[in-house]
């Protein structure tokens, strides 16, 4: 596991450069609903770009996790296959895309 404080970077997946960046940290979004933390990615030579959606972290009691969170770039590498293999399509035009991963990137 490659943990990172950073908000943006790099990662290589099969050859190809992709850039991530944080789009949100956990949030509510109700009563006793939780979004998870968010990250976009993008390949270096396109601008099209697909967001990444995890579940929110919860402690083990049952709390949510509200720490900031680190980003793994493991994970990072793995979104970025699962979401290829979902059919995102980083040179094509159009509006980003929504995915929603576990909190291991599959």
């Amino acid at each position: 596991m490659q943990y990172t404080n950073e908000t943006s970077g790099t990662v290589e997946v099969d050859g190809e450069i992709y850039v991530w960046e944080i789009r949100r940290q956990p949030r509510p979004v109700g009563k006793r609903e939780w979004e998870g933390m968010a990250i976009t990615l993008r390949h270096q030579e396109y601008k099209r770009e697909a967001i990444v959606e995890f579940p929110m972290v919860y402690r083990p009691n049952g709390s949510p996790n509200l720490e900031k969170q680190k980003v793994d770039l493991d994970v990072v590498k793995t979104s970025v296959r699962s979401i290829l293999e979902a059919g995102w399509e980083p040179a094509s035009r159009g509006k980003a895309v929504n995915f929603g991963v576990d909190a291991k990137g599959y």
